[in-house]
């Protein structure tokens, strides 16, 4: 219920706060109509949660209700799923919900209730039924004029979810509702709770309808808004068949767009018809994706696909061929009656007039934005396809990462350019928005040095500037790489943007606390983070990190779905060939920030204990000054001071050892990059990637109370051989790693 009703307050919400590239015009009939809609919404919530309460009384039965193998009809918009959900409905085998059942009695109570407010109607003269007429000619005929509306035709049960204010329908009403366009992206938009939260409500739903009806017949359905659920149908009724209606997207968007504008403007005068465009040929192509990608990967028998000319020229052939197709026995009755269903369809002309230039559109416009669909279907052939022999269309994921460490700083900058460079060959378009890129400077509203380290920076971008960036880049998934104010205003505009939110957890930022501020700044420090945590977490489809310790982490502080993923190495250290190797090692190297958690004291002194080794140091930081009064003082230390990937490759290749002594690394990518280089390796166990089993035979790990020096000495022990085996073995693990990196972030950008 408490649910219900924040959402009640963001529909009224929608309508009352003006709205960048919204679809309604601001001023007083903006303001009024929502006023009076929202208004009239929780009269309508209080019935319907009094007869669902009431089913939960008297009815609770209908709960063990089976729901044994339904067919769902789906397909975007306008594309004859009407007709042909009409045309089924024929068959004595279905049980389908009729337009009465869906808007006035989604219980079994209201339903008794009305059957028996039927009866009294039709023994005094159906005044009630002749009112009814009067009222939907009157009022509901100029808002449906191209899907009128028969209390007894057979109808969307979406319709079945207004209590629950999860109807797209809902955004006639409310067309500026963030929520609402989210809500009808399903599958690419909602959480993994969202959407088993909807599926619940919807199972039982039909469960209600097919108590109230005996239970005993199939449960036919036909919803165009879920043709962008339809993954999500498939785990919730995974014995269930779908047939999806498709026509051609230039009528579809046409006939979609000339079909919701006059409703809209009758309820609220002039609209913004090119904000409205804008956002059904988004809704519409992610449509088409999901159908024509999910339901070629069905088992065999599970799903047909219909083209619109199937229906129209030779609908009768096209019901055998399915029912066939699904292994639907035919009902004789039913078949007897395909040749008159037939023959209305094929004397069937819409009246239904639209055009393009209505919207601001074009046919090349359409054309472009539809190339991919187009591509992978024939809209005018004349016979159903099953769904199986049908190629997968590919999906191409708009991606955009944002960050609050600069391109390339440090290992969560380092980790999120290298995955870009890999999955541009892969993924539709992909993209990075991160503070201190000096590439794509913000305007920033604050700016100061990260505690304990003035050298990077943490700002608070403007927030609307911050929010047309994200919005122009229209991405299907949103990865949060920071849980700073880059990353953490990003995680909230996500839902808004429609796109699916991944969050990395790669540092351990409230450790970190512990570490630069006294005893009460570092606790109220982590009470910040993890009450930071705790909101992306909730939002967050999936919570990525890249080591055992931050993974384990995710799970203990509530995520919902928590991954382990590998690192990628760049491609330049993958692809130049390996510099030779000299063993034992005396090119000693370090590459980190030059900070407290980095122990590089601990290296400097394995300098001074070693003098016949070079050590070299490369990084910035706050102890930058010790490093260079260190440099100045051993002959054998040198400082390189910050390096870019360029540089850190000949840097690697200079060198035969790398040492990452470090206190606290979630990971620790430069071991990674030193492997790829095929180098000795030696980590602290406080490294995340020392978690990692299969990087076990080419890493070298430090004991738990180990400096340095110590670990130094007994490595140099070890036979040059044996090092320079596991050098190679290192670069074999790293070039593994990689793909398998890239095949799990496939998997989460398109799940």
């Amino acid at each position: 219920m408490i649910r219900v009703i924040t959402d009640w307050l963001g529909l009224i919400g929608s309508g009352l706060i003006p709205v960048r590239d919204g679809v309604l015009r601001n001023g007083p009939r903006r303001w009024a109509v929502t006023l009076l809609l929202g208004g009239g919404l929780p009269f309508a919530l209080a019935y319907y949660a009094l007869g669902l309460g009431l089913d939960e009384v008297l009815f609770r039965r209908y709960r063990r209700q089976p729901v044994r193998r339904p067919v769902f009809i789906l397909g975007v918009p306008r594309s004859g799923t009407t007709a042909l959900h009409e045309a089924l409905a024929h068959d004595p085998r279905f049980t389908t919900q009729q337009t009465w059942e869906c808007l006035l009695a989604p219980a079994i109570s209201h339903r008794y209730a009305w059957h028996g407010l039927a009866r009294l109607d039709r023994r005094l003269g159906r005044p009630l039924q002749r009112l009814a007429g009067a009222l939907n000619r009157r009022f509901l005929a100029p808002l449906t004029d191209a899907h009128p509306i028969a209390a007894r035709a057979p109808e969307e049960d979406y319709l079945s979810l207004l209590p629950w204010l999860s109807a797209f329908i809902l955004v006639v009403a409310f067309p500026d509702s963030r929520r609402l366009w989210r809500l009808g992206r399903g599958d690419a938009a909602l959480t993994e709770a969202e959407k088993r939260r909807l599926m619940r409500h919807y199972r039982r739903n039909i469960q209600r309808h097919l108590f109230f009806h005996g239970g005993q017949r199939t449960y036919l359905a036909k919803n165009a808004s879920h043709a962008t659920l339809v993954a999500t149908l498939q785990t919730a009724f995974p014995d269930a068949r779908f047939i999806a209606c498709l026509r051609d997207p230039a009528e579809v968007v046409s006939s979609q767009l000339s079909s919701l504008a006059p409703g809209l403007e009758a309820l609220h005068g002039h609209i913004h018809r090119g904000a409205l465009a804008r956002r059904m040929l988004r809704q519409l192509h992610f449509g088409y994706t999901e159908l024509l990608s999910v339901l070629p990967r069905r088992a065999a028998g599970r799903a047909v696909l219909i083209p619109l000319p199937a229906q129209r020229q030779g609908l009768a052939a096209t019901l055998r061929e399915t029912y066939a197709a699904l292994d639907l026995p035919l009902d004789p009755a039913f078949a007897g009656h395909l040749e008159t269903l037939d023959a209305r369809a094929r004397q069937h002309r819409s009246g239904h007039r639209h055009a393009l230039g209505d919207h601001d559109l074009d046919a090349d416009t359409i054309a472009e934005r539809f190339a991919d669909i187009r591509a992978a279907f024939d809209f005018a052939a004349t016979r159903p396809l099953k769904a199986e022999e049908a190629t997968p269309m590919d999906p191409r994921p708009r991606v955009l990462v944002v960050s609050d460490a600069a391109p390339q700083r440090n290992g969560v900058g380092t980790y999120y350019s290298d995955l870009i460079e890999h999955l541009r060959d892969s993924v539709g378009d992909i993209a990075l928005i991160a503070a201190g890129d000096p590439a794509h400077p913000r305007r920033h509203w604050f700016e100061t040095g990260l505690p304990g380290d003035a050298t990077q920076r943490i700002a608070v971008p403007a927030p609307r500037a911050f929010w047309r960036s994200l919005e122009a880049w229209r991405p299907d998934t949103l990865i949060v790489a920071t849980p700073g104010p880059y990353g953490v205003l990003a995680a909230l505009m996500a839902r808004r943007l429609g796109a699916r939110l991944i969050f990395g957890l790669h540092t351990d930022y409230e450790a970190l606390a512990t570490l630069y501020w006294g005893r009460l700044r570092g606790w109220l420090n982590r009470a910040l983070m993890a009450r930071v945590n705790a909101v992306v977490f909730r939002r967050a489809a999936v919570v990525v990190s890249n080591s055992a310790h931050m993974h384990q982490l995710a799970r203990d502080k509530g995520a919902h779905h928590a991954v382990r993923v590998h690192t990628p190495v760049p491609r330049a250290f993958l692809d130049t060939p390996v510099a030779a190797l000299e063993t034992p090692p005396r090119r000693i190297l370090f590459v980190g920030r030059l900070a407290a958690e980095k122990r590089v004291e601990s290296v400097i002194d394995a300098a001074a204990a070693h003098p016949g080794c070079t050590v070299r140091i490369a990084g910035d930081g706050p102890q930058r000054g010790t490093v260079e009064a260190a440099a100045a003082r051993l002959d054998n230390l040198e400082y390189l001071g910050w390096l870019d990937r360029g540089a850190l490759l000949s840097a690697l290749d200079a060198s035969d050892l790398l040492v990452l002594p470090s206190q606290v690394e979630a990971f620790g990518t430069v071991a990674l990059e030193a492997m790829a280089r095929g180098r000795v390796t030696l980590v602290s166990p406080g490294c995340g990637i020392a978690d990692w089993p299969e990087f076990a035979p080419g890493l070298r790990v430090m004991g738990a109370d180990e400096t340095v020096e110590q670990a130094l000495e007994r490595l140099f022990s070890e036979p040059p051989a044996a090092l320079a085996d596991c050098a190679a073995t290192a670069r074999a693990q790293a070039v593994a790693m990689t793909r398998r990196c890239l095949d799990e972030w496939q998997a989460l950008i398109r799940p």
